[in-house]
This record gives C-alpha cells, sequence and structure tokens, in this order.
C-alpha cells in the first residue's frame, strides 16, 4: 500500500486548534469508549486510530482545526485547486525575488491553457473556480506575508543580517509551507544562515 506520509510529518497545529481538540474532544456529546480519565493512554491512541481511519465526526474537527491555521488535506483537494495553489507559490517567488505583481489575469490564462475547456461554458466555469481559488489562497499568502513581516524574531534576524533578505525569504518558506512562525522553525533557520554566511575553506 502506498504511504501518504507519516505522523511526524503532521503539521505544527497552533495553540487555538488545540484548543479547539480539546473543547471537543471534552464534550459530553463526543462519545468514544477509549475516553476516559483511568486510561489516557487509551484515549490518546483511540483518538489517532479515528483520525487515521476517517472517522467522520473526527473528521469534522480536524477539517476546523485545519480551518483555524487556514490549511487544507492534500487529498481533498481538487486538480484545479492544487494548480492554481502551485501557481501563486510560484508566482509569490517570483514576487518576492523580482517584484512582479501577482496577476488573476496572467493565472486565468494559464488554467485555460492546461485545461483547453470546450465552449463558452466550460471557460466561465473555469473562470469562476479559478477566481474563487485565487482569492482563497492570495488571501492566505498575504496573511502569512504579513505575519513574517511584522514577527519580532523574524525582525530581528533582518537587523543581524542587514545585506540579506531575511524577511522576504522567510515568509515565502512560510508560504510554501516549509516553515512556521514558531521559534524551533526560527532556530532551524537562524542555522542555516550561518552557515550560508560562512566562508568555503578552498
Amino acid at each position: 500500500m502506498k504511504s501518504s506520509g507519516s505522523l511526524l510529518d503532521i503539521h505544527k497545529y497552533s495553540k487555538d486548534a488545540f484548543r479547539h481538540l480539546y473543547y471537543k474532544l471534552s464534550d459530553s456529546d463526543f462519545n468514544r469508549s477509549y475516553i476516559t480519565k483511568d486510561d489516557p493512554i487509551a484515549s490518546v491512541t483511540g483518538i489517532i486510530w479515528d483520525i487515521t481511519q476517517g472517522d467522520e465526526e473526527v473528521k469534522k474537527i480536524v477539517k476546523k482545526m485545519d480551518n483555524i491555521d487556514g490549511i487544507k488535506a492534500q487529498n481533498s483537494k481538487s486538480p484545479n485547486e492544487k494548480r492554481v495553489e502551485t501557481w501563486l507559490k510560484k508566482a509569490y517567488f517570483e514576487h518576492l525575488y523580482g517584484g512582479y505583481s501577482i496577476s488573476r489575469s496572467y493565472l486565468l490564462s494559464f488554467m485555460i491553457s492546461i485545461i483547453k475547456p470546450s465552449g463558452e461554458e466550460g471557460k466561465k466555469k473555469l473562470k469562476y473556480s479559478t477566481t474563487r481559488y485565487f482569492e482563497q489562497y492570495n488571501d492566505k499568502f498575504k496573511k502569512r506575508l504579513k505575519r513574517c513581516r511584522t514577527n519580532e524574531r523574524v525582525l530581528e534576524l533582518q537587523k543581524q543580517y542587514p545585506k540579506l533578505n531575511i524577511i522576504d525569504a522567510y515568509a515565502y518558506g512560510l508560504i510554501i509551507d516549509k516553515f512556521n512562525t514558531t521559534n524551533e522553525d526560527l532556530d532551524w533557520f537562524e542555522k542555516i544562515i550561518k552557515i550560508l554566511t560562512k566562508k568555503k575553506e578552498i
């Protein structure tokens, strides 16, 4: 069976997302035989089992956690949604690196060239879905960009390395889901900077 990832690869959920999970699992309406104060290990094992087995009630809880953190499970995305997300990630690189504008019309032209919809009705539907996904992901990426540019730790790193574009580089890491604004991720990023700025011995 093809693996889709490990529990070790799980998204680093925010405190707000885990707070939602706690409230839902503590709710008296959430009835599971493994939820017991006497055996916390059974409780943890049980919830992990339900998540990995796709239990519908638990899936709703996790989807809300995803919504809180502005993410979405890859296997729940349509092919066109994935195309728009990938296109925008590339477009944000060009925006941050070369200063190019992010254009919805360019995205639509790209989608038409890939999908090749038949007739005006097909183009209309494609334009609608593309615009919806564009607004969804562009808004999410803008928020990540803003969060990075106001993060005190990131700003401190920028002051330490004034010749490097630390802020935009870290922001792009957030956009492509490689980093988060956690102390651990920022520590790793700073180590990468130290390696990059160290003069290579010949």
